[in-house]
């Protein structure tokens, strides 16, 4: 009776000390895994693309154009560092043609290049960047007429400076894309070795595609 009554008392004590033990576990869970931090710090190079515009010195300039850029940003807490270099060839242009002294003639300017070097510097909300950049800004154009098939022209550069915002979304680890509005002030230029061509300003909006290396 007594090895009967031992054995129950234990059997007992063994179920419940499981059941303490188990409950323990529900009741404190192991610490749960942290959230992968992203970080825009980083090399990185891409392709873009976009539309441009002009009505400086009484022109109607507009087209595409389409390059690529490099960069390095540096995050620090919510914000980003960076500075970006890009490149592009273009054709935001306009042409004309009409008749003097009877002979049809054309006349066509166009901006065949753009280029800039800026800094940027923005605020990032997890895997979304929105920034502002500045920095200088290069246009090469091209001025070229045409009477009786005969056709002359000279090309220039206009050097000044540009400024914009975008938006930058990284949709996966190393890739991101990105929406941005630049303006270029660009300083004059003399065509023809004494035609001046007075300050240019040109718009700009493009999308782009990034890969940051890690």
């Amino acid at each position: 009776m007594k090895r009967t009554l031992l054995g129950t008392i234990a059997t007992i004590a063994i179920l419940a000390a499981a059941n303490a033990a188990l409950g323990a576990d529900m009741r404190m869970p192991g610490p749960m895994p942290a959230a992968p931090f992203f970080s825009w710090t980083g090399l990185y190079m891409g392709v873009h693309g976009g539309y441009g515009w002009s009505t400086s010195q009484g022109l109607d300039l507009k087209g595409g154009f389409g390059g690529g850029q490099i960069g390095y940003n540096y995050q620090m807490n919510n914000f980003v560092f960076g500075i970006e270099g890009d490149v592009a060839g273009a054709d935001i242009s306009q042409s004309v043609s009409g008749i003097a002294f009877g002979v049809p003639v054309s006349a066509k300017f166009s901006n065949d290049t753009l280029a800039s070097l800026r800094g940027r510097f923005g605020v990032t909300f997890g895997n979304v960047l929105v920034y502002g950049t500045a920095g200088g800004g290069w246009g090469h154009g091209k001025l070229s007429g045409t009477e009786r098939g005969l056709t002359v022209s000279d090309e220039q550069w206009h050097a000044g400076w540009s400024a914009g915002a975008g938006l930058e979304w990284a949709f996966m680890p190393n890739w991101s894309a990105k929406f941005e509005y630049l303006h270029y002030g660009l300083g004059s230029a003399t065509y023809f070795s004494g035609g001046n061509f007075g300050n240019l300003d040109v718009d700009t909006v493009k999308v782009g595609v990034n890969y940051r290396f890690q």
